[in-house]
């Protein structure tokens, strides 16, 4: 073959270009290829079982505690960028005070006059040249931050234009935007999409997760997130802690942003405070997305302390329901209440998962007009039947229900509500479930636990399985199949 008839220093420069991604492919060619591979075997294993699950770490003999330190061996080895497959950047800077203790001296990076390969690496960067930034001021700036021995956003945002082959991604939980580090991420993100570029820095994320500072989300909202969720190859993001109200056009995803997230399949937003106008605006750029996990949280006083769930479901099956298949939606934190409403699920086509709250039951309820005796007035209002309300509720393509609950309260009577007709329910408008997990916590209503059970006998006799969850990490569905 014509690889074994090449010289060997000209193998060898094959040989290291081929690491990590083709070189045991390399090795199994031939005995020759594989006698020029041998040498680099262990460096490979070594660099390999370092770098390619990477995260920050404060060791005796060896500390890797900021974007400074990572930068420092890639540019004296370039190679340390290309192992990395998971990049969990989280930890940047938060060992710091590790070295305070143990009385290390301060880190440093050489001043732009001394020169050498780190400042090489920002004055050749071609992002920070498209970027229309100076490296100098820039670099100046990265290296006072590593002085004074303090998160550097400059140092963060540069370490990415490094991570060609990264594939998981978590920014640092002290990420904190500014107007140059936004510029350079804006070049970098555009130069991912591009297909006449091959590999450029993030271009091979698919998975992305935002670790964010909470005390200064108010600033920027949800909108942060914008560039990350245009990456042309991302699959899932998780967003904890943002949030996108109507009232704040400023903190949407991408009021006013070119970007789509057009790739995007999963979404968590866990702990977010987004509503019906913060959602439609993130699903309206996210047009192939399979599955929502959200959570509300409304801790900040700065976020509205009420919440329209009604409006947000109806948000979500409005801009998703054509090809939504696993939808989760729970309160976390709520200051204020559940605003009135009556939601409907009617437009979700192709919903297998469904996990919702109980509240959103007596929404509907309410919005009825009952009073009274609840499911004596909903007897006499439908005749006999619930099916109004298990059409509002319950897609007939859901496989896997999921209701939760404190078990306190008329909760009881929404159970009711969905289940009282269930044999009829289930042959007409729910032939495909299979399961329902109903949170059943020990502190519930004995009301509410009576009905729980009373449903584990009517669903059995119809062939589904329900289990009652007496804690709220005990099982549930399996979400992102």
């Amino acid at each position: 073959m014509a690889l074994a008839n090449l010289p060997h220093k000209l193998l060898d420069i094959i040989v290291e270009y081929s690491l990590p991604q083709s070189f045991e492919n390399l090795a199994t060619t031939c005995k020759r290829a594989y006698a020029r591979c041998t040498p680099f075997i262990k460096r490979h294993n070594e660099l390999r079982s370092r770098f390619r699950d990477f995260v920050y770490y404060a060791h005796a003999r060896d500390s890797l505690v900021a974007a400074s330190d990572l930068i420092g061996l890639i540019a004296a080895d370039p190679i340390v960028a290309r192992y990395i497959r998971t990049a969990n950047l989280v930890e940047d800077s938060r060992f710091l005070s590790h070295l305070r203790v143990r009385g290390e001296p301060p880190k440093s990076v050489p001043s732009i006059e001394d020169g050498g390969v780190i400042v090489q690496l920002f004055a050749n960067s071609m992002y920070l040249r498209r970027a229309q930034l100076d490296w100098r001021e820039y670099y100046s700036t990265f290296a006072e931050d590593v002085r004074e021995m303090r998160y550097s956003q400059h140092g963060s945002v540069f370490l990415l234009t490094l991570l060609d082959d990264t594939k998981k991604l978590t920014i640092p939980s002290s990420w904190n935007p500014n107007a140059a580090t936004n510029q350079l991420l804006d070049v970098l993100v555009k130069e991912t999409t591009q297909s006449s570029v091959p590999s450029s820095g993030l271009r091979s994320v698919t998975s992305f997760l935002g670790s964010l500072s909470r005390s200064e989300t108010e600033n920027w909202g949800l909108s942060w997130a914008s560039l990350f969720l245009a990456l042309p190859h991302l699959k899932s993001f998780s967003g904890p802690g943002s949030f996108a109200v109507g009232g704040t056009p400023q903190s949407l995803a991408f009021r006013g942003s070119p970007h789509i997230a057009d790739t995007l399949v999963v979404a968590h937003l866990g702990g977010c405070c987004i509503d019906d106008v913060g959602i439609t605006d993130f699903l309206k750029h996210a047009p192939r997305l399979k599955a929502l996990r959200y959570s509300h949280s409304t801790q900040h006083d700065y976020l509205p302390p009420d919440w329209d769930i009604c409006k947000f479901i109806n948000a979500v099956a409005r801009e998703a329901g054509s090809h939504l298949i696993e939808l989760s939606v729970k309160i976390l934190g709520l200051r204020g209440s559940i605003l009135p409403g009556r939601a409907s699920t009617r437009s979700f086509q192709k919903l297998k998962k469904f996990e919702f709250p109980l509240e959103l039951v007596m929404c509907n309820i309410n919005a009825a007009g009952v009073t009274g005796n609840i499911a004596t007035s909903l007897q006499r209002l439908f005749n006999g039947s619930m099916d109004p309300f298990v059409r509002d509720m319950m897609p007939n393509s859901v496989t896997h229900l999921s209701l939760k609950s404190e078990g306190i309260g008329p909760h009881e009577s929404a159970l009711d509500a969905l289940f009282r007709h269930f044999r009829a329910v289930r042959r007409t408008q729910l032939p495909n479930l299979k399961e329902v997990h109903i949170a059943c916590k020990q502190e519930a209503d004995n009301a509410y636990k009576q009905q729980c059970n009373k449903i584990v006998t009517e669903c059995d006799r119809e062939g589904v399985v329900v289990h009652l969850q007496a804690y709220e990490y005990s099982g549930g569905l399996n979400w992102d199949g």
